[in-house]
């Protein structure tokens, strides 16, 4: 972001740095402790801090920066341009990047949200999976389905969208860099994401070509000797039936897994992924049949 030159963008970056560690030390980051020293400074309590109370702010750790630094940062920190600092823009601005395996997850729950690949997140992305009917204020008549829907997505909006109803990737990982503040411990932060989304962490490239390939021709062999009537087809068609436990017609991780459990294939998760990812060629997150077969019958591994 361009404040009022480079030279004083990284003194800024700095003094704000050090707010951040200086709050992180005593236990604030998370936003429970944000909204504590939020409060602490909103000495006429109208819920927003203004140049002097966030100078004060800035003081109680031990930071005075020159009045032109805290022009910028107030700047910075004011995103609405009301002259003001938010709670929300608070947050935003003193949050950390997410980290790399925070930000791996989240981009792969956005792809999986954009279902036509238009790098945003509409109403006709989450009209297929939001079921409005189940909605309180849908079913007293209070909102129609597309004023839920916007609201829906106006949720991923963070104190620097635009609030256009139109979720980019920027956006969402915002939203989500906010939500991680919030979670410290990352297995934790990779739990809330995977049981959001119904999705599993890609750890698979901790897994070799080769023992794809190896697992790859056991599941086949393991499956045709699952049952010898028919075709090769069609007795990957039955197997792949079976195991299509909410009967979608796509295998999901969970359901890929119950077949190996099935077929006395003991594997652990991350191997399952790659699994997945191998047979799921248009990258919508689970296997279609004609995904499923290919790779069992003319997979070049076999």
């Amino acid at each position: 972001m361009a404040l009022f030159g480079v030279g004083l963008n990284v003194e800024v970056g700095r003094i704000n740095t050090d707010f951040k560690m200086k709050i992180a030390k005593q236990g604030g980051i998370g936003l429970r402790g944000l909204r504590v020293i939020f409060n602490r400074f909103d000495t006429n309590g109208n819920k927003k801090l203004d140049k002097e109370e966030f100078e004060a702010a800035l003081a109680a750790y031990g930071l005075f920066p020159k009045k032109v630094d805290i022009q910028a940062l107030m700047k910075y920190y004011d995103t609405d341009g009301d002259g003001n600092i938010s709670f929300d823009e608070f947050v935003s601005g003193l949050k950390s990047p997410l980290t790399e395996r925070r930000e791996k997850i989240v981009k792969a729950a956005f792809a999986q949200m954009d279902k036509d690949g238009s790098g945003q997140i509409t109403i006709k992305d989450i009209d297929v999976i939001y079921d409005v009917s189940r909605n309180a204020d849908f079913i007293e008549g209070r909102k129609t389905r597309e004023e839920i829907l916007n609201d829906f997505l106006s949720g991923f909006e963070s104190a620097r969208g635009n609030q256009d109803g139109v979720i980019t990737l920027d956006e969402w990982v915002e939203y989500y860099t906010d939500i991680s503040m919030s979670l410290p411990n990352e297995d934790h932060f990779i739990a809330m994401m995977e049981s959001v989304w119904q999705m599993v962490e890609d750890d698979s490239d901790t897994v070799t070509a080769e023992q794809i390939k190896h697992l790859t021709k056991t599941l086949r062999h393991k499956l045709l000797d699952f049952s010898n009537q028919g075709t090769e087809e069609m007795v990957l068609k039955n197997v792949f039936r079976q195991f299509d436990a909410n009967e979608n017609g796509v295998l999901s991780a969970d359901e890929l897994e119950a077949m190996l459990v099935k077929l006395q294939i003991s594997v652990e998760r991350r191997y399952i992924n790659a699994l997945l990812k191998k047979f799921d060629q248009n990258g919508n997150g689970v296997i279609e049949f004609e995904e499923f077969s290919h790779f069992l019958i003319h997979d070049p591994y076999q």
